[in-house]
Formats: C-alpha cells, sequence, structure tokens
C-alpha cells in the first residue's frame, strides 16, 4: 500500500537545528539527578527524581526565563497532583479505571489553553497512571517531592541558559516578526512568505505577552505588530509600487537588527481568560477523547500478567492521542519506531556496561541525546527517551527491569490509541472543520466591527491555528479527505485577514458570521468576502 504524500512529509525530518544546547542541559540534569540515585540509600526514589528531569525536558522548550518557568511548573504541577491522586485512590478497578478515565477527561479539555496547560494536563495522566501501577512502599509526598526535585535541576539549568546564553531569545523572536513582515511585503503573492509571518506572529506573542499580568511595554513589539499588520494590507491589495515596498522591506530589516540588539522592556501583561478556550466544543470533544482512550488502556495495564511497568501504555496513549502534538498515526509510527531503536540499543549496551557509574553516564547520554534530536524528529527523541528510561530502570530497580516488555507496552499503547482514538472514533478523530471554520470567522467579523490589536490578535490566531490543525489532520486516516477539501480554505481565510486589515469594513461582518457546511460554501462565502472587500 502506498504510503499518502501527507504522512510521508511528516515522518521525514524537520529542517530545523540539531539542539545542541537542549542536549547538553538535558545530559546535565540527568548527570545530577542520576548521580545522586547511585548515592543514596533507596535508588527508586532516584528514577522517580530522573522521571522528573525527562519529562521537564520534554517541556522546558526555549524562550526566556518566565515561559520556561512557566512550563516547567505547569508540568511539575500536574505530574504531582496525578501521583498524589494515584497514590491514594484505592487499587482496585472499579476506582483506578474510572480515575484514569476523569483525569484523561480534564486532561484532553485543559491541555486547549497553552503550552503551559498542555505539559500539566498530559503529566496528570502520567502521574496518575505511574502512581497507580508502580506504587512504592512510601508516603504518598514522596514520590512527589523526588519529581519535583527532578523538575527544579532542568529548570535550574534552563534559567543559567536564559540568563547567558538564552537571553536574546525574546528579542529575537520579535525582530523575526520583522523580517518575516519584510519578506511578505516584497513577495505578496507567495502563500509560504504569509505562512512565516503567522508563524513568527505566535512566537513572539507568546515570547512576549505569555504568561504576565499586564501588558508588555515593549516598543519594539509594538512597531513589529504595525509592520505585520501593514504588511498584511500590502500583500492583500498590493497597491504600491515596487521601490515603495523595497524601502518598507529594508527598515524593517533595519528594525529587526535594532530589535535583536536592544534590551528587554518585560513589564507583565494583562491575565487571559483561561477558561473559555477549555469549555470550547472542541475542547470537550479532545477531553472526551482522551479520556476514553486512558481509560481503555488502564483496563488493558489492569489485565496483563505483569503491571510493573504497565504505565508506559497509558503513557504512550496520552502522549499519541493529544490533538496539539500532531497526527496520531504519525506520532504512533514515530514513536513504534523509536522504541525498536532504543530498545535494540540499550540490549546491545548492557551487554558491554554493568557497573552503575557507567549506566548512569549512557543514561545520561541518551536523555541528552533526546533532547539533541527531538527538534528535527520525533522518533529520535523516543528512541533517545526510551534508552535512557531503560538506562536508568536497570539502575535504580533492576529487579523489575525487562527492556522487551517496554516494547510490548508502546506496541499495545499505539494500538489503543489507533483503534479507539482514530478507527472507532466519531470523524476519525477529526475536528469539525465547518465548527472551525465558524469560529475563525466569528473571530474575523469582531476585527470587522472593531478594528484594535485585540481583536488582531484573536482573527491572525484563529485562522493561523486552524490552517496549523489541517495540516495536521491532512495526516490522518480518512477516506472522506476532509482536511485535505478544507485546507485551501484555510488559505483563503489567512488573505480574507489580510483584506480586513488593509480596510476595515463592518458591512461584511454580518456575512462572516454564516457557518457554511461544506468546504466548497466556505470557499465560495471568503471568494464573495474578499470581492466586497475588494470593492470601494
Amino acid at each position: 500500500m502506498r504510503v499518502p504524500l501527507p504522512v510521508r512529509a511528516a515522518l521525514r525530518p524537520l529542517p530545523d537545528r540539531w539542539g545542541v544546547l537542549p542536549g547538553l542541559r538535558a545530559t546535565a540534569a540527568a548527570a545530577v539527578v542520576l548521580g545522586l540515585a547511585v548515592a543514596v540509600s533507596d535508588p527508586s526514589v532516584g528514577g522517580i527524581a530522573y522521571l522528573g528531569v525527562a519529562c521537564a525536558v520534554s517541556f522546558v522548550g526555549s524562550g526566556g526565563a518566565r515561559s520556561r518557568t512557566a512550563r516547567v511548573a505547569g508540568q511539575a504541577v500536574g505530574a504531582a497532583a496525578g501521583m498524589a491522586l494515584g497514590a491514594l485512590v484505592p487499587a482496585t478497578a472499579g476506582w483506578v479505571v474510572p480515575t484514569a478515565a476523569g483525569v484523561g477527561f480534564v486532561a484532553g479539555a485543559l491541555g486547549r489553553i497553552g503550552p503551559a496547560s498542555t505539559g500539566a494536563a498530559l503529566m496528570a495522566v502520567v502521574g496518575v497512571a505511574y502512581a497507580q501501577f508502580d506504587r512504592l512502599p512510601v508516603p504518598w509526598w514522596e514520590p512527589v517531592l523526588a519529581y519535583l526535585l527532578g523538575s527544579t535541576v532542568v529548570l535550574a539549568f534552563a534559567l543559567a541558559e536564559s540568563a547567558t546564553l538564552g537571553r536574546h531569545d525574546t528579542r529575537r523572536a520579535v525582530a523575526a516578526v520583522w523580517d518575516a513582515a519584510a519578506d511578505l511585503v516584497l513577495a505578496p503573492d507567495e502563500d509560504s512568505a504569509r505562512h512565516r509571518l503567522a508563524e513568527a506572529w505566535a512566537t513572539a506573542h507568546e515570547a512576549v505577552v505569555g504568561y504576565r499580568r499586564r501588558p508588555a511595554g515593549r516598543a519594539d513589539w509594538a512597531g513589529a505588530r504595525e509592520a505585520a499588520v501593514e504588511a498584511a494590507r500590502l500583500a492583500a491589495v498590493p497597491t504600491a509600487d515596487l521601490a515603495t515596498r523595497s524601502e518598507l522591506a529594508r527598515r524593517w530589516r533595519s528594525a529587526a537588527m535594532d530589535a535583536r540588539d536592544q534590551p528587554s522592556d518585560d513589564r507583565p501583561p494583562r491575565w487571559r481568560s483561561v477558561v473559555r478556550p477549555a469549555l470550547e466544543p472542541a475542547a470537550l470533544w479532545s477531553g472526551a477523547r482522551v479520556g476514553a482512550c486512558v481509560g481503555v488502556a488502564t483496563c488493558v495495564a489492569l489485565l496483563l500478567h505483569s503491571p510493573a511497568h504497565a504505565f508506559w501504555i497509558p503513557l504512550t496513549v496520552a502522549v499519541v492521542v493529544r490533538p496539539e502534538y500532531g497526527s496520531v498515526l504519525v506520532r504512533s509510527v514515530h514513536r513504534l519506531l523509536g522504541t525498536v531503536v532504543g530498545v535494540a540499543v540499550v540490549a546491545g549496551l548492557l551487554e558491554m556496561v554493568s557497573s552503575p557509574v557507567a549506566i548512569a553516564v549512557v543514561a545520561a547520554l541518551s536523555l541528552g541525546s533526546a533532547a539533541f534530536g527531538a527538534t528535527r524528529s520525533y522518533g529520535v527523541a523516543v528512541a533517545g527517551i526510551t534508552g535512557s528510561a531503560l538506562f536508568s530502570t536497570a539502575l535504580t530497580s533492576p529487579a523489575g527491569f525487562d527492556p522487551w516488555a517496554r516494547l510490548v507496552d508502546t506496541v499495545v499503547g499505539c494500538a489503543v490509541a489507533l483503534v479507539v482514538g482514530v478507527l472507532l472514533w466519531p470523524r476519525r478523530g477529526l475536528h469539525d472543520q465547518s465548527g472551525e471554520f465558524a469560529r475563525a470567522t466569528v473571530a474575523l467579523a469582531e476585527y470587522a466591527e472593531r478594528p484594535g490589536r485585540t481583536t488582531a490578535d484573536a482573527a491572525y490566531h484563529r485562522a493561523h491555528r486552524w490552517r496549523e490543525q489541517l495540516g495536521r489532520d491532512v495526516t490522518e486516516p480518512d477516506p472522506a479527505r476532509a482536511a485535505a477539501d478544507w485546507l485551501p480554505v484555510a488559505h483563503r481565510l489567512e488573505h480574507v485577514v489580510d483584506l480586513v486589515s488593509a480596510e476595515a469594513r463592518p458591512d461584511v461582518a454580518h456575512r462572516l458570521r454564516a457557518r457554511p457546511g461544506t468546504a466548497a460554501e466556505a470557499g465560495a462565502l471568503l471568494d464573495l468576502i474578499a470581492e466586497m472587500l475588494h470593492t470601494r
């Protein structure tokens, strides 16, 4: 059977740079914690601290100190709450399965809020599973403290990096908006230039606005936003001649250089609504899907003869089925291939390595390789994480070490995710594209009625996020090809957002609030609105 082109493209390595600094940071944090695990008398607690390192490494990301702290703290709080709940719930199927499914439902909905909540939601599911299947003969709070210790070590290294090598991340993010605006104004007909501007804006918006209380007072960010809107206007209605556009591009590239050099003005912005995204129909639908998959995975884990490490089954399901992480099919393939490689490498190396110190070193290097390759391929990251987890298990819990059982658990978890979350789930787990279109056009209607920074941000964010989501959905198995049919509509919607930026027209708002049922009807509606906006 021929693999569809979008799936093949999603399986290829990304063009990003290798994560050299994240790899070094992960290796150092793992070495510290595993070194302590070798030194203490209870290595099982050291293994939980290492779990905190491995998970924090996956979520810490890049950016300034504020965003990194929010992401690490989010996943740590989620894991701690999940581990506490899992340890306190009675170890019977009547309690374990509903608890896992309920946490999965809440986590699936909350994960739609943002990066920090996504980590918290995922780790709540993992924490519950870990406590349910790996109950330790210690008070429930000791594993929680051990996990928090591991996460704190990662955060300490990340903050040190932000204060030195990574201190310019926010400036670079803002500068990228100026550069992308210059690219678009020089190539107004290229969709790729418009997409780069949308992605740069989203990254800079998180870096400047995210995780703060009050509006940010950065002059360079305000100017970059205005440049983005002006570039969108000129791309939608290219009235300026080449010389004028070239002069704008030159000025914006100069502003990008200045943005990289000038000091930050990090005043905290307002609280944004954190409840509304989690209560949207798409979020509740996602929560029901995650909850059902985790509940089935927990049932399967309870039926295994040796569930000592069966938490890997719900862990696999929680990671694979999360919609914001990508296609279930693509991530399942990546996870299976990465696990096979990781298990094979561990089995081979353990034939040559036996001392605790050597195993700790190899485990730290394995986690570093996961962070090093995560920016290029999820499969490479899985291979490193699997190898590191198995080495740490061999070090901290040698009696329960069985690398091939981890491979079986991964196969079972991926099978549950694909069968329950895709094949048996309504619409194969794909989004209601007409509903997503309607929510994006409502945001655009509010922008047309009340032009301003807030409404512009909402309109661009909705359109950009929907196009990204369609890019993930198009790789899922869908005989109806709904995502492929709606993807051109998403491209046209971004063009219409640019037209509204060019000239606010409240008279088109009522048309934008319509809800077409098909991609063809939605495309026709956008064509009509584009024609109205071109009519002066």
